[in-house]
């Protein structure tokens, strides 16, 4: 995947007065029609609207509003909890640290600024970058990020990030596997109400389907660690397939309970599923 892959649009209007490629809600130069006035006192008589202007009994000149484009910063806030050190089909973490390096660059493509926040057990401040829009401060942040070895217990400082998000509406993207309770990730969400949040599932095939084969299996809990001895056997393993397809029911539930729709991303990055997620929803 190229990075310049990606592209993301969002149906809301940004409230921002730096000039951006996003529809905006300050009337200023643009190409989105608000609506036509009379030309009074400051009025751009440049953008004189002829057909209202003969429309009107009173002989009075009208001209045209436009709304300006503004730029949407935009968040990636990144479980790396040990979790995602799952070595699959991929590698969770760096294929997390892919997916943000391509929405960094499709934030560049369009001038909107980045940041970046890392969360497991704590706010990992050495990997955060407050919103900015120089790409070599972005580059060193994102290399430190593939550089990092996830080993948090858990990600509960997910929790503490609303504070360093910008002030203003953003889109942010929550980048996780999905390994917390329920009720965390609707505390996540809430916290994070003011913004446009996707949450992006990192999924892996390997993990997912479990086998039917009969044998010992060896389990491990990928946040703590524990590790048990099953009897692998084909019940079993349909009641793990059944417990997956339950679990993203109810992430898909707790997400559009906030907003979106969860964006699942298995294997790999898929950028017409991903380029399509933000016409859809």
């Amino acid at each position: 995947m190229t990075p310049s892959a990606l592209a993301y649009a969002l149906r809301w209007r940004s409230r921002a007065v730096t000039p951006g490629a996003h529809r905006g809600t300050l009337s200023g130069p643009g190409h989105d029609f608000e609506r036509s006035v009379p030309l009074t006192g400051n009025r751009d008589a440049r953008r004189l609207d002829l057909r209202a202007t003969l429309r009107d009994p009173s002989e009075r000149v009208w001209v045209r509003l436009f709304r300006q484009q503004a730029v949407v910063p935009v968040v990636v806030l990144v479980d790396v909890s040990r979790s995602m050190d799952y070595h699959g089909a991929t590698h969770r973490h760096a294929l997390a640290a892919e997916l943000a390096e391509a929405i960094a660059h499709a934030a560049w493509r369009i001038g909107d600024p980045f940041a970046l926040i890392a969360c497991d057990h704590r706010i990992r401040a050495e990997l955060t970058l407050p919103p900015c829009r120089s790409a070599a401060g972005a580059r060193a942040a994102l290399a430190r990020l593939r550089a990092h070895v996830p080993d948090g217990d858990d990600n509960s400082a997910l929790l503490k990030a609303a504070p360093l998000l910008p002030r203003r509406r953003s889109l942010v993207f929550l980048l996780t596997d999905g390994h917390m309770p329920d009720e965390r990730l609707n505390r996540v969400l809430g916290s994070l109400a003011r913004h446009d949040v996707v949450t992006v599932v990192l999924g892996d095939s390997r993990e997912q389907h479990a086998s039917s084969r009969w044998g010992i299996a060896r389990l491990r809990d990928l946040e703590s660690g524990a590790e048990r001895l099953l009897l692998q056997r084909p019940a079993l393993a349909r009641a793990f397939d059944e417990a997956r397809t339950a679990r993203r029911e109810r992430l898909r539930h707790i997400a559009l309970r906030h907003g979106r729709p969860p964006l699942f991303i298995d294997d790999r990055i898929d950028p017409v599923q991903f380029n399509r997620y933000f016409l859809q929803t």
